[in-house]
């Protein structure tokens, strides 16, 4: 049985599943990340089986961090290109206890279009300790509600950073799958 259709589909078909799934872990549902999880875990049992054990260990290990960073590289770079900038005002800010310092939330006020709306931001959406109410601010907010609302100070695009982990990523995942499914193997009669 000719090994190239399994050799295809896991090259191209892998990296696809993972990116999908990492981008439901953005969608901040509980449901959805335990559904990434259920699909994402057999795919790299079976992408590491049909590699073998060496190379498919690295596969699975590669193809799980491939996961962790797909997903915000891609919240970041939708956000910026997608996302619908509005004027707002800061209405209050609240501090809390973290096991590793104080959070802080900001309630940002938009109104446009005769209505008032209002926004919950934290701090890994870009409010600062130093944020007095009152102060204008400028909203980042995805059209279609999947990302979550970010102060424009915490809206940069893709890093290059990032963009060269997620490519270095994948090369060694694709590298690794294709040496696992290419290399001879001894026949046993």
């Amino acid at each position: 049985m000719p090994r190239w259709p399994f050799t295809l589909g896991l090259v191209v078909l892998t990296p696809l599943i993972l990116a999908g799934c990492g981008w439901l872990n953005q969608g901040g549902s509980g449901l959805l990340t335990a559904a990434g999880v259920v699909v994402v875990l057999p795919l790299l049992v079976v992408a590491g089986a049909l590699c073998g054990a060496g190379p498919g260990t690295c596969v699975a290990i590669l193809g799980f961090a491939f996961v962790l960073f797909v997903g915000p590289a891609m919240d970041d770079y939708v956000l910026d290109r997608r996302g619908t900038r509005y004027e707002a005002v800061i209405a209050d800010t609240s501090s809390y206890h973290r096991k590793h310092g104080a959070g802080h939330t900001c309630t940002v006020v938009r109104s446009d279009a005769g209505r008032s709306l209002t926004y919950k931001i934290d701090d890994s959406d870009g409010c600062q300790e130093d944020f007095e109410p009152g102060r204008r601010v400028t909203l980042v907010v995805d059209p279609e509600d999947w990302l979550a609302t970010r102060l424009s100070n915490n809206v940069n695009g893709l890093s290059s950073g990032m963009a060269w982990t997620c490519g270095g990523l994948l090369a060694a995942m694709e590298a690794l799958i294709l040496y696992g499914r290419l290399r001879r193997r001894p026949r046993f009669a």
